[in-house]
């Protein structure tokens, strides 16, 4: 049980609409509402339950309209998603177990690596790229899928923006396309973590009440981007995530 204020209910409600158009272009949204449930005093045992409910009730309308649009290609992500969803799992158990300190060391390394490998991919025409047999392609995804969704399971924030990197770097994926298929294999992810979580009793149901029609609006407003190919926008988003995912690492650390 949590007692807050209307003030602290108005400020989780901007945020975590911000977060959900953020993670409905490109990921990252746990960035914000993970800091923002830890400063408005959410209990620390309910934060990632809470984060949990919220996301996958915010993705919601983000598959949904991508889905209907046909940006989504489910021949090879299917494989991903099912990965996605045993490694959400497997994550979502250790999470009680493993330091999340040393998660922030980890990405601190991991992040300009992408950042600096994304930039050199997004340089490459797609003409220039190279042709991937479907097999090649069901494994790699596959691969995302569990190690990424084992990460999203156990912490989260970033889940998103990773997906969409290694969608990119190894799938030869556009940006376009990378957004909507990680948003795919984030949502069901997001469903089974959610799930453990539940069962553990590490939910803020009144922090998630209000957050949740937050996150439905944000995903709402941030899917018709991608829906309409508007790259530019999803780039400096996307960008802007990165990097702001770095600087709190290093923040927390310091």
């Amino acid at each position: 049980m949590v007692d807050f204020s209307l003030l602290q209910y108005i400020l989780i409600f901007v945020f975590v609409s911000f977060a959900g158009f953020v993670d409905s272009i490109a990921g990252g949204g746990g960035l914000i509402t993970i800091p923002t449930y830890i400063a408005m005093g959410v209990p620390a045992e309910f934060i990632l339950g809470t984060n949990k409910l919220v996301s996958t009730s915010g993705g919601t309308i983000t598959v949904l309209r991508y889905i209907k649009s046909g940006v989504v290609d489910f021949k090879v992500l299917i494989f991903g998603i099912i990965t996605g969803v045993i490694g959400s799992m497997l994550g979502a158990n250790l999470g009680a177990y493993l330091d999340s300190k040393k998660m922030t060391y980890i990405l601190i390394v991991i992040v300009p690596v992408i950042f600096i490998l994304n930039h050199i991919r997004s340089k490459i025409s797609r003409d220039e790229g190279y042709f991937l047999s479907k097999k090649v392609l069901i494994i790699r995804c596959s691969i995302i899928g569990l190690v990424i969704g084992a990460y999203d399971g156990f912490f989260g924030p970033g889940t998103g923006t990773f997906l969409i990197v290694a969608m990119v770097l190894f799938m030869n994926m556009d940006l376009h396309k990378a957004s909507s298929s990680a948003r795919m294999i984030n949502f069901t992810s997001n469903i089974s973590a959610f799930v453990v979580f539940l069962t553990k009793g590490m939910i803020a149901w009144e922090v998630a009440t209000v957050a949740i029609v937050a996150s439905l609006i944000g995903n709402y407003l941030g899917s018709g981007f991608v829906v309409k190919g508007n790259t530019m926008v999803i780039k400096k988003v996307f960008n802007f995530v990165l990097l702001a995912l770095l600087a709190k690492a290093i923040y927390d650390i310091i």
